[in-house]
């Protein structure tokens, strides 16, 4: 992959499609998850590449260290402004460790990830599929659910926006 849009649309675009069909899948799920992640990863190593701060898309400058800190950092910046992408994060983690005991993650554990049926009413308006069918959720320590899938998708939105900002930085400064 050459670039952040070339990873969506060959790798991301085709795997949320496959979820979207299979959306009771753990593995399409977390297949999902895992290139949601990925793609900040690509965003931000295309605009470090290209001498542009990622952090800049954020409304963040980080002065002084022209390194910038890592992909990691741009995630976590990305989570805090982001509902959608802070589970996904969190997810992606817990699939790769287990269990993830550093920091105040909103999922600890890859068995937070589950299929299971959801019955008429419950669940937010709007997300979510009807019928009772299987979904794949997360489930909260609380007792709290939210539907993965409604998830993913505000975290791939968001992230295709910073891909739109840095296709226009990267227009802006060919020469």
């Amino acid at each position: 992959m050459t670039d952040a849009r070339q990873f969506n649309d060959q790798i991301v675009g085709p795997t949320l499609a496959e979820f979207d069909k299979e959306f009771s899948c753990i593995r399409r799920a977390f297949l999902a998850v895992a290139v949601v992640d990925a793609l900040a990863a690509q965003i931000y190593a295309q605009a470090v590449e290209n001498n542009i701060n990622p952090f800049d898309f954020l409304g963040w400058h980080e002065d002084g260290d022209p390194s910038y800190p890592n992909d990691s950092n741009f995630r976590d910046r990305i989570a805090e402004n982001c509902t959608g992408f802070r589970f996904i994060f969190d997810v992606a983690k817990a699939n790769k460790h287990a269990v993830l005991t550093r920091g105040k993650p909103t999922v600890k554990r890859a068995d937070q990830v589950e299929s299971k049926p959801k019955g008429f009413g419950l669940g937010r308006f709007g997300e979510g599929r009807s019928g009772g069918v299987h979904q794949v959720i997360i489930r909260f320590d609380d007792g709290e659910e939210v539907y993965l899938e409604h998830q993913i998708l505000e975290a791939h939105d968001t992230l295709l926006n910073l891909v739109d900002l840095l296709e226009q930085r990267l227009l802006r400064s060919a020469p």
